[in-house]
C-alpha cells in the first residue's frame, strides 16, 4: 500500500513540476455551426412590414411593427427596393416625399407600429416592371420583406401581376393621420 501511495504522490509531483500533460484533443467545428460572413447574415429584420392597399390604385399604408424584444429608434423614410419575377433588382425609382411632413424620431417598443404612405404608379406601359417582391429598410435597420395586403384584408400571395413604373414614399410617423395624402 505504501508503494501505491508513493507512486501517486510522485505522479502528482511530476505533473506539478511541469511534467508532460496530455494535450486537449483538437476541436473541429460542428457541421451545423458556421461563422457569418457579415453582421447582417444572421440578423433577422427587427420589424414586420405590411403594405395594405387602399381604394385608390397603387396607394398603400405601410405599417412597420417592432418584432424584436428591445425598443428600436429611427427617423425619416423607409428605403424601398423591388425585385422582378426573376428575383433580380428592378430599377424602379423611389421618390421621398414630406408627407405628412418632417418625420419625427420614433422609438417603437416591442409590438408597436409606425406608418408611412406609399404611392405606387401601377400601369402597363413600357417603363413598368412586374414585381416579385418589395423590401423596406427603416433607417439603421435590416431590410424586411413587405407583405402586400389587399383592400379585403387578405394577403396578396402573387404580386407578379402588379406592374410598377415608379414609387413615392412618405416619412415614417407614429400614427396614420395624414400619411396617405399624396397629390
Amino acid at each position: 500500500m505504501r508503494v501505491t501511495i508513493l507512486a501517486v504522490v510522485l505522479a502528482v509531483a511530476a505533473t506539478a513540476c511541469g511534467g508532460p500533460t496530455p494535450s486537449p484533443a483538437p476541436r473541429t467545428p460542428s457541421p451545423t455551426s458556421s461563422a457569418p460572413t457579415s453582421a447582417s447574415d444572421k440578423q433577422k429584420p427587427a420589424v414586420k412590414v405590411e403594405l395594405t392597399m387602399q381604394g385608390k390604385p397603387g396607394l398603400g399604408l405601410l405599417a412597420a411593427t417592432n418584432q424584436s424584444t428591445a425598443p428600436i429608434t429611427f427617423q425619416g423614410w423607409p428605403k424601398l427596393a423591388f425585385t422582378n419575377p426573376a428575383n433580380q433588382p428592378a430599377a424602379i425609382p423611389v421618390e421621398q416625399k414630406l408627407i405628412p411632413g418632417e418625420g419625427p424620431s420614433i422609438t417603437l417598443q416591442p409590438g408597436q407600429t409606425a406608418f408611412a404612405g406609399v404611392q405606387l404608379d401601377v400601369d402597363d406601359d413600357a417603363n413598368s416592371f412586374a414585381i416579385n417582391e418589395m423590401t423596406a429598410e427603416l433607417p439603421g435597420l435590416v431590410p424586411a420583406k413587405v407583405t402586400f395586403v389587399g383592400t379585403d384584408g387578405q394577403v396578396i400571395a402573387d404580386v407578379t401581376r402588379m406592374k410598377v413604373s415608379k414609387a413615392e414614399v412618405g416619412t415614417m410617423q407614429p400614427v396614420t393621420q395624414g400619411v396617405l395624402v399624396f397629390d
